[in-house]
């Protein structure tokens, strides 16, 4: 008998009209198709850290979509030269990305970033601003990172 209740109530036209939906409305998922290893990288920058002797204040992160495997690379700053450094190592081991996929930051929607990956025959992929899970990877890793950062970055006691 409940459960014809709450049928009838579910399918109510009526009850389903007037009542108002909360909370945040889920759409349908789209995931990242991921083919083979190093096919795609999740990119982002994370920072500013307390400064290291060497001026390094942010941690430039990328993710293999594939493999999950992540790299650091500490920067002084989060300006495209320095991701062309870092990028142009890493292909040098392991070739180019079919795609990137970053958030909107200046690193990544500069010109020169466009031209680069176009040059490198590389699809670039921006994620819409606010939408932290579009490049969820990176953001998970980036979940990891802060809480251990912040654990080795407080004074020691003594």
């Amino acid at each position: 008998m409940h459960s014809k209740v709450e049928k009838v109530i579910q399918n109510c036209l009526e009850c389903i009209m007037a009542t108002k939906k909360v909370g945040r409305q889920e759409e349908l998922l789209h995931p990242i198709g991921k083919e083979a290893p190093l096919d795609t990288y999740h990119m982002d920058h994370l920072g500013p850290i307390p400064s290291t002797q060497k001026r390094y204040q942010y941690i430039f992160a990328v993710v293999d979509a594939f493999t999950k495997f992540v790299w650091f690379y500490p920067t002084r700053s989060t300006n495209t030269a320095e991701i062309f450094d870092h990028l142009m190592k890493q292909s040098t081991i392991f070739g180019n990305p079919r795609r990137i996929i970053s958030d909107q930051g200046s690193a990544f929607t500069f010109s020169s970033f466009k031209l680069y990956c176009e040059d490198e025959a590389i699809e670039h992929s921006l994620i819409v601003t606010g939408v932290r899970r579009g490049n969820g990877q990176i953001e998970r890793i980036n979940r990891t990172l802060i809480p251990l950062l912040t654990k080795l970055s407080m004074p020691q006691p003594t």
